[in-house]
């Protein structure tokens, strides 16, 4: 259930000191062995000193990784960019880059190295271990969207869950969706396999999800066609299907940035069309969005029930 209004934005009600001593435990219990969260090993190298380095580069050895030492903050600028040089605007994405350690922390220093690689992750990580999770489920984010994301509120559920599975799968985000459609309506999502990783919850749809969920109300209130063997697509749909083919034929296919939603080779755009064809193969019935879902600058002289441009 959602939070009372006097308690939203404690996700994590118990605070950083005791998840910051659980996580401290944690790592001190596994010994040699260390500990993964998400896609960083976190160590401990002796009593009270701690190191962490990319899940990946656990064997190397130190002089073939750039080691930072006693600086937590050095996470931070790890955390911007992919293997790559691109930029990372999410920080759970699985794109971390590596080659890299930083070591000989503190307790208090191995707390802020992981919150700059994974900012709030440890904090949710605790409450969910401790039953203490709060959660903001979809609708009553949407709810308190403004402006030109005021309209994400209508989407359609069936709109919510495909977009949730293109935006938040394990292929494209480390967290695990803790939230619902409502109080009353659950995603029923399927996970995509075992994660490698400690799990670690997502008590909120982020502003990338909300962008994308803008994205989708854009497709979904769009007219399709039907076509035999596939299912019925619309024009930006039909457009995708074409740069999918070009760009698989010359090579460039995932390039298109995480948040650009207006590229057709986005990869959460491709997702959200492969579970929607998937839903429609499956025989649900698809929502061509041309009658009830209104659009930016609508020219309908009666606005549709719930307009959010009045």
């Amino acid at each position: 259930m959602s939070d009372a209004p006097r308690d939203r934005g404690l996700h994590a009600p118990l605070g950083v000191a005791a998840a910051r001593s659980a996580l401290v435990k944690w790592v001190d219990d596994a010994g040699d062995a260390g500990r993964t969260f998400l896609q960083v090993r976190l160590l401990s190298t002796r009593p009270g000193v701690y190191e962490v380095r990319h899940r990946r580069d656990t064997h190397r050895s130190l002089p073939s990784l750039s080691t930072v030492t006693n600086d937590p903050f050095a996470a931070r600028e790890i955390a911007q960019a992919t293997n790559g040089g691109g930029y990372r605007p999410l920080k759970t994405a699985p794109n971390l880059r590596q080659g890299w350690v930083i070591g000989d922390l503190d307790a208090r220093g191995l707390w802020t190295a992981l919150d700059y690689l994974y900012p709030g992750c440890a904090a949710h990580w605790h409450a969910a271990r401790t039953g203490t999770l709060r959660v903001t489920h979809w609708r009553e984010t949407a709810a308190r969207q403004s402006g030109i994301y005021g309209s994400v509120k209508l989407l359609p559920d069936d709109a919510v869950r495909n977009a949730v599975r293109a935006c938040c799968g394990d292929a494209v985000c480390l967290r695990r969706v803790a939230w619902d459609v409502d109080a009353g309506t659950p995603l029923a999502l399927a996970t995509e396999g075992e994660p490698e990783h400690e799990t670690v919850p997502c008590p909120e749809a982020c502003s990338l999800f909300i962008s994308f969920a803008r994205k989708v109300l854009v497709l979904e209130r769009s007219p399709r066609t039907d076509l035999p063997g596939l299912a019925p697509l619309n024009a930006a749909e039909t457009e995708q299907v074409r740069a999918l083919v070009a760009a698989a034929a010359s090579g460039t296919l995932g390039t298109a940035r995480e948040g650009e939603f207006d590229e057709p080779t986005n990869p959460r755009r491709l997702r959200y069309l492969a579970a929607r064809i998937a839903q429609a193969r499956a025989g649900a019935t698809a929502h061509d969005g041309g009658d009830a879902l209104p659009c930016e600058g609508c020219p309908r002289p009666v606005p549709c029930a719930g307009c959010p441009l009045i």
